[in-house]
């Protein structure tokens, strides 16, 4: 049976992170897709016809408006999965290291994203809240997901870093001489 090299937190955390991530990735593409047709409603066949740049242009600056949040999406994505899946083999205790820098990355920029989605949603009707607003809703989705994952990426952080602490002390000792975070036999 494989042995678990992450608290079982932990483990949990890596599936809320994925849950989160799920939330983050759908408000972002429907903030993209929002500002994709918020500005021209061109298709490409249509482009190619009239051979303007204008459609393009728009497309081109929707994606430099949120290149770093894409990024940022799948950068915590693929962390989240090889986490997952070096989380039950000996790797995952040789890259707690790794991780911990990795996480901290993302979290700064998830961080800023969240920062940039709820300025934005606000920023959709004049400082006002309006429900039935598909753009703000969209907006919401992202700042939710986002906020969600730097949540979750801070108590992975505390996790992975106190299995870090565990290993080079060799073990938290507790009162009881039982040492705290050790790999489970899950």
């Amino acid at each position: 049976m494989a042995k678990l090299h992450l608290h079982p937190i932990g483990l949990g955390l890596i599936f809320f992170g994925l849950a989160s991530w799920v939330v983050a990735l759908g408000g972002l593409s429907a903030t993209t897709a929002f500002c994709r047709s918020q500005d021209s409603n061109a298709t490409l066949a249509e482009l190619i016809k009239e051979k303007t740049n204008a459609t393009l242009n728009t497309n081109i600056s929707c994606a430099q408006q949120y290149q770093m949040e894409w990024w940022s999406i799948w950068f915590e994505f693929f962390l989240l999965l090889i986490m997952l899946g070096t989380c039950f083999i000996n790797a995952f205790d040789r890259a707690r290291f790794i991780y911990l820098s990795y996480l901290s990355l993302v979290t700064i920029l998830l961080t800023q994203a969240a920062t940039n989605f709820c300025t934005n949603s606000f920023k959709a009707h004049g400082g006002q809240i309006v429900f039935k607003d598909q753009k703000q809703s969209a907006l919401n989705a992202a700042a939710a997901g986002t906020v969600l994952l730097c949540i979750c990426n801070y108590a992975l952080i505390i996790f992975v870093g106190l299995g870090a602490a565990a290993a080079q002390t060799g073990g938290l000792n507790m009162a009881n001489t039982e040492a705290k975070y050790q790999p489970s036999n899950f």
